[in-house]
């Protein structure tokens, strides 16, 4: 889901690792870790999606591509990951709540990089 998600709003969509060499701008996520709750019915996961560009004179198509993979907040309908509810079949699946947003500086100064970080809840039926 989370793909799907990703590859509807970027281009180059990469999970983990982008390939040597990569077209700017690109997207790379990864589920860095998780943990289940004590009643064993809820998985935690840690989100971690980097966005890179090599525009360093404008901050204009990664603003915006950070924008739509965040989304709006909406409590009832988000239009991005932040408080995104995934339902299959009438059922909840999994929920995702954004911990952080990072302008990261990258070692070479013509790459832009921003972070977006999550808390995703996977309900275990």
């Amino acid at each position: 889901m989370i793909y799907t998600f990703l590859s509807g709003i970027a281009t180059r969509v990469y999970d983990g690792q982008a390939p040597i060499d990569p077209t700017y701008p690109y997207v790379v996520y990864k589920l860095a870790s998780s943990y289940v709750d004590e009643d064993q019915r809820i998985e935690n996961f840690r989100l971690e999606i980097d966005i890179w560009d090599n525009k360093p004179l404008s901050a204009t198509a990664i603003e915006t591509l950070t924008g739509s993979i965040d989304g709006d907040g909406a409590i009832t309908s988000a239009s991005g990951l932040h408080r995104k509810h995934y339902y299959v079949g009438g059922t909840l699946q999994a929920d995702f709540y954004r911990d952080s947003r990072f302008d990261i500086t990258d070692e070479d100064p013509k790459i832009k990089r921003r972070q977006l970080n999550y808390l995703v809840k996977s309900y275990l039926y």
